[in-house]
This record gives structure tokens, C-alpha cells and sequence, in this order.
């Protein structure tokens, strides 16, 4: 049940919150367009001993064309994110490798945008990775690396955390782009895997706040859990508080999102908020970075939905099961717009 005496409680929080904070210019301030989106499923075409269905004699038959095909309709997305000009940075996952992101980049809609990859290859059983997209006019990257969970399990990996440092529009910021594992039919399982990501992801932003403690730190990815979840809450410290006292803590920007019944993802026929983006709180303080109240969206324009039938407002992805749709992902993307004001 999303509904109930926390809830109300988040919910007016945040109207005092908005009610206490300054009006964001539009005129005056820059602001830019943050977002995450998961591909699901880009593969080239060529033979992927961790999958071989997507080949173009495998089991879904991967062929060029319909591999051009979802690289356009997924490029098509990403441009309309936040703005005509797309998010200044994106967050991706499930990518094979680095080539599927340049041949991304290489189509129509992304062609001119200007984009730089960064991108590790982790050690995930599908041979799918995260990586992010950014423009260096808004923001220049200054050190990133891939942070390796350990599960404490033999025999078992899954994607890595990327962690990118740089200064966007001038101040500096840290971002983390995560994809965590699912729970595979074994939910206690799938928990304590999501436990040990969490457990890393926090031990990291901890070393930050603690020579930092207004560091600008943004969080982003699939996280396979909704926000209300344990393992958000009480081991990553993400909520739905936006009380910038609890500076330790992060601010759930979807968490709103979620309680209003929204989601990013469909299971079930029920929309499931596994997509996220969360803000260290110095970005609600009304300094140099900040939150644009409002601006927290999941992205779904009508021609990346089912528009009638079963299926209808949930996203039209690229296969059901094995027959082939041609759609784009089975995910919405989501984004968050910043403003500078100093």
C-alpha cells in the first residue's frame, strides 16, 4: 500500500519545503537536463558467447536491420529528453560495449549533439554494461573509475558502479550510474544482492561527505527496488525527506513519483518505479546547484507506448518474450533538471 500517515507526512514536507524556497528564474539561471534511461537488451550483432540470442541466427534474430532499427528508435527517445536539445547528461545501462554507444551516437537524431562516452566493461553475466553520456559544453568530467560490488558470493557478478567526478556549469559534482541485479525468481536472494550494491554505493558517498559534507553528489540507475524499499532506505539513506539538515542522507527526487502511483517500468500491469534519481541534499539549499521544483519526470511520449490493447501507457519494447515488436525499451527514462544560481 503506497498510501498512509508517512506518506502525508513526505507530501507535506515537500510542500513546506516548496513553499519556503526560492522561485527558480528561468531567465537568469542555467539549467540543464539529467537523466537515466535503460536500453534493455542493446546488443550488436555479432556472436556474444553471453548471449547468443542476439545474433543474427540466434534465437531472436538479431539481424543488422533490426538492430539500426532500435538504435534509431532509442537515439529518437534520448533527444527529446527534457528539452529539444536532450539531457546535457545521461545515464545508460544494459550496452554490450563501447561500439553499440558510438553507433548510437552515430544516428540521425544524436549525430550533431556532441556526446562523449565514458565506459567500463564490467564483469555482468549478460555482457551488459553501464556507461554515461555527456556534453562537455555543460559538463567536463575529471576523474571517473568502475567500482566493483562485492557480493561475497563465488561465482557470481553482475554490472559495476560507475563513478564519474567532474564540474558541471562550473561546480563540481559526482555522479554514480547504477544498474543492480535483479532477483531472478529468488527474491531473498535478489535482496541481499541488492544489499551488498547499496552497501558499496553508500560506503563511497560516505568517504565523500566526510571530507565534503555539501558535496553534490547525484545518484542514478535501476535499482530494481521502488523507493520505499529497505534496502533504499535504510542502507543507501535515500528517502522521500527533502529536509536539507539530514545532510548524510539523500533525497529521493521519485519518490513522489511512486507515491502517486507512477512507475518506470511494468510488472504485472502495475507501473513499478525501479528507475530513480537521487541528490545529495546541497542541491535543495538554494546554492550555486540546485533542484528546479517540479522538474522530477519519467519520460513517456506517446510514441514510445503501447497506445491501446493489454498493454496500453506501458513502454513498447523491442521484443515480447521472443517475437518482435520493434519498439524501444521496456523501460520510461527519467530525468531531473538543475539550475545554477550563483
Amino acid at each position: 500500500m503506497r498510501y498512509g500517515i508517512k506518506t502525508l507526512f513526505f507530501i507535506f514536507t515537500l510542500i513546506a519545503l516548496a513553499g519556503c524556497s526560492r522561485l527558480p528564474s528561468i531567465r537568469k539561471a542555467k539549467m540543464q537536463t539529467i537523466a537515466f534511461y535503460n536500453l534493455e537488451n542493446l546488443y550488436d550483432t555479432e556472436a556474444n558467447t553471453r548471449n547468443m540470442d542476439y545474433t543474427p541466427t540466434g534465437a531472436k534474430q538479431w539481424t543488422e536491420e533490426r538492430y539500426q532499427t532500435k538504435l534509431d528508435n532509442l537515439a529518437r527517445v534520448i533527444a527529446t529528453i527534457g528539452s529539444k536539445d536532450g539531457p546535457a547528461i545521461i545515464g545508460l545501462t544494459e550496452v554490450e560495449n563501447k561500439k553499440v554507444i558510438e553507433d548510437l551516437l552515430h544516428t540521425a537524431p544524436l549525430r550533431n549533439k556532441d556526446y562523449q562516452i565514458i565506459h567500463y566493461e564490467s564483469e555482468d553475466p549478460l555482457g551488459l554494461d553501464v556507461a554515461l553520456l555527456y556534453k562537455e559544453k555543460y559538463f567536463e568530467p575529471t576523474a571517473h573509475k568502475s567500482i566493483r560490488i562485492d557480493y561475497n558470493e563465488s561465482n557470481y557478478s553482475s554490472k559495476d558502479i560507475l563513478q564519474v567526478k567532474g564540474s558541471l556549469m562550473g561546480d563540481p559534482v559526482t555522479i554514480y550510474v547504477n544498474h543492480w541485479p535483479s532477483d531472478g525468481g529468488n527474491e531473498r536472494r535478489g535482496t541481499r544482492r541488492k544489499r551488498a550494491a547499496a552497501t558499496t554505493l553508500r560506503k563511497a558517498i560516505d568517504a565523500q561527505l566526510a571530507t565534503d559534507p555539501d558535496a553534490n553528489i547525484i545518484v542514478m540507475g535501476d535499482f530494481d527496488e521502488e523507493p520505499r524499499s529497505s534496502v533504499l532506505e535504510k542502507t543507501l539513506k535515500a528517502t522521500g525527506s527533502p529536509n536539507p539538515s539530514q545532510k548524510k542522507s539523500l533525497f529521493n527526487t521519485f519518490y513522489m513519483a511512486f507515491v502517486n502511483g507512477q512507475g518506470s517500468f511494468q510488472k504485472n500491469s502495475d507501473p513499478i518505479m525501479f528507475d530513480q534519481i537521487m541528490i545529495s541534499k546541497s542541491f535543495l539549499n538554494g546554492e550555486n546547484l540546485e533542484l528546479v521544483r517540479g522538474s522530477p519526470t519519467i519520460h513517456k511520449p506517446d510514441f514510445i507506448k503501447y497506445t491501446f490493447g493489454k498493454y496500453k501507457e506501458t513502454p513498447r519494447s523491442t521484443f515480447n518474450g521472443y517475437t518482435y515488436i520493434g519498439g524501444y525499451s521496456n523501460h520510461f527514462p527519467v530525468y531531473i533538471k538543475v539550475q545554477k544560481v550563483r
